[in-house]
């Protein structure tokens, strides 16, 4: 898998250093070579430009946080086929379902745990985009025509 990994774009959305250092770290320890940003907007343009495999979202940044991003994210057809998995340290009743709600396909409470973080990457790098693009693709507001 190691070298399957270094191939895979992995773009992680969070402001704050420690968790930085960490995300990159545990993504590095499994051959993983993570594109790192400090917020949403700098994820979009960054998205656009690198076109990752996956999204991780800080669900709470400045400048655009992770709702508007997911939101942003799943609305642009260029983002079809990649995953979006929140990220947050809020993890109170309601939490996980606002992330749904806002389109991201899955949830990490903060603190992660390595090997949980790992499996849920994992899973979502693998998993047939047929299975879960419907419920995302309903999400999308339909684009207007302009007069």
């Amino acid at each position: 898998m190691a070298a399957e990994s270094s191939t895979i774009k992995i773009l992680v959305a969070e402001d704050d250093a420690t968790n930085q250092y960490v995300f990159r770290a545990i993504l590095r320890s499994a051959s993983f070579d993570p594109i790192l940003v400090e917020n949403g907007l700098l994820a979009l343009e960054r998205a656009r430009s690198e076109r990752p495999d996956i999204f991780l979202l800080d669900m709470m940044m400045p400048v655009m946080d992770g709702y508007e991003t997911a939101w942003r994210i799943i609305q642009d057809p260029l983002f079809d086929n990649v995953p979006i998995i929140a990220l947050t340290a809020r993890a109170m009743q309601g939490d996980a379902e606002r992330t749904l709600q806002a389109g991201c396909d899955d949830y990490l409470a903060k603190p992660i745990r390595r090997q949980e973080f790992l499996d849920k990457v994992s899973y979502w790098l693998h998993r047939n985009p047929a299975e879960w693009m419907p419920r995302r693709l309903s999400m999308r507001v339909p684009e207007r025509d302009v007069a």
